[in-house]
């Protein structure tokens, strides 16, 4: 399976139920940020010494209006650092 991460959408880490929101690095927008660390576009761990989970899903629309979560993409102005 591919993943192709994107700004604001919900992912699942291997052996987690707790979805995790991507949100793209400002300072270097080829990096993205999920639950504390950092990962490619590909969905795999940037820095190499990282120990990041593995993202093994990533929910669609319908999946996370199903789980309660926000489907509305947050504008660099609307996120709070």
């Amino acid at each position: 399976m591919s993943i192709r991460l994107y700004d604001s959408a919900w992912v699942l880490f291997r052996d987690s139920d707790q979805p995790q929101q991507v949100s793209k690095n400002r300072a270097n927008p080829a990096m993205f940020q999920v639950g504390g660390y950092h990962y490619d576009i590909d969905g795999k761990p940037f820095f190499v010494a990282e120990a990041a989970p593995d993202i093994v899903r990533i929910l669609n629309m319908q999946a996370a209006r199903d789980l309660g979560l926000s489907t509305q993409y947050a504008a660099p102005k609307d996120i709070h650092i």
